[in-house]
Order: structure tokens, then sequence, then C-alpha cells
């Protein structure tokens, strides 16, 4: 009996301290619990936090493509209001050069105008139509000559030489000589009437008219 005692008094113990360390395993797995849900809410707040900021950044970014809209239109619409006010000042740099070259040409090269002076087309070899901003024809030592002239706010070099060289080269036979004149406030050069002249053409400022 003392011998059956003993044995279980052993297996009471073993048993306690079985359960003592399926306690100490629980509390650990527990913790371990404990510290998986604490990430996770942290990750959850990470999470929420993400969401938001990514919310933000649409909103953000569709604000930023409605300014942008409004700041294309406001371009398109600076950009329609500058090439109006360069074609009306243009438009007034020729129309003053129609009535005053006549007298002008006469005085300084001989030229006779005949008919008036005028905005017109001519045809390239191409068959495209060419804007001229001064167009017309008279009459020089008795000979008849066209006469073809471009008008620039501010002349340069490559202004005359993109209009000799591009649009001029693009005409066909006029079956007369051509008579070149440049119109301007003012040249973005100093040499620049100077370089016109060389080319053969007349130079004239709206001052001049």
């Amino acid at each position: 009996l003392a011998e059956d005692h003993r044995a279980l008094v052993a297996e009471v113990r073993n048993l306690a301290a079985a359960q003592a360390r399926t306690e100490q395993r629980l509390e650990a797995l527990a913790q371990a619990q404990a510290r998986t849900e604490q990430r996770l809410e942290e990750l959850a707040e990470d999470h929420r936090a993400l969401v938001a900021e990514v919310r933000n950044l649409a909103a953000a970014q569709i604000r930023t493509e409605q300014r942008l809209e409004e700041l294309a239109a406001e371009h398109t619409k600076t950009r329609r209001l500058l090439g109006d006010l360069s074609m009306t000042v243009g438009y007034t740099l020729e129309n003053a050069a129609y009535k005053a070259l006549p007298a002008l040409l006469e005085r300084d090269y001989g030229l006779i105008v005949e008919g008036r002076l005028k905005r017109g087309y001519l045809t390239a070899r191409d068959g495209r139509q060419l804007e001229i901003n001064i167009l017309g024809r008279g009459r020089r030592n008795g000979e008849e000559v066209i006469i073809i002239g471009e008008s620039k706010a501010q002349l340069s070099k490559n202004n005359i030489e993109r209009f000799l060289k591009r649009k001029l080269k693009l005409l066909p036979d006029l079956g007369a000589p051509v008579f070149v004149i440049f119109i301007t406030h003012m040249t973005s050069e100093a040499d620049a009437e100077a370089y016109a002249r060389e080319q053969g053409a007349a130079v004239y400022y709206s001052y001049d008219f």
C-alpha cells in the first residue's frame, strides 16, 4: 500500500509539473497572441493611414489636373490674344505702307506703282497658296516688275533669309522681275537692314510712312 501511495504521489507531482509547464506554455502563447494582435492593430492603423494618404493624393491629383486644364485654357486664350494683337500690329503696319510706298518707291528707286498695293496670294510651284503681305505691279525704267513685300514688327536677318530662300524660291516664274520690300518698326540686329539691301531688297520703317 505504501508503495502504491508513493507511486500515486509521484504521478500527481508529474501531473502538477506538466500542468505548470502547460500553463507556462499557454501564458507564452497568450503573450504571443497579444503581441500578434497588437501588431495587427498597428498594421491596420498603418493601412488606414495609407488609405487616407492615397485618397488625399488622389484628390490632390484631381485638383492639380483641374488647375492644369485651367492653365492650359488660359494659355490658349493668351496665345490667341497675342496672335490677334500681332495680326493687328502687322495689319496696321501694312495699311500704312500701302498708302506711303508708291511715293517712296518712285522717289528712291524710280519705280512707278501701277494700280494699288494690297495683301494677296501667289500660287507656289507645288500648288500651295502663299500669303503675301505686300503685292502689286509697277514699272521701273520702262520694264514691268512684280512688287512682293514682307512685314515684320521686328525684322531680323533670319526673317530676311527665310523670306528670300523659302518663300520666294517656291514661286514659279511670274513673267517679270521681282522687286522685294521689307517693312518693319525696328530691326532686331544692327546689320539687318544692310543685309537686306545686299540681297537687293528695299527696307522701310513705319516712321517712313
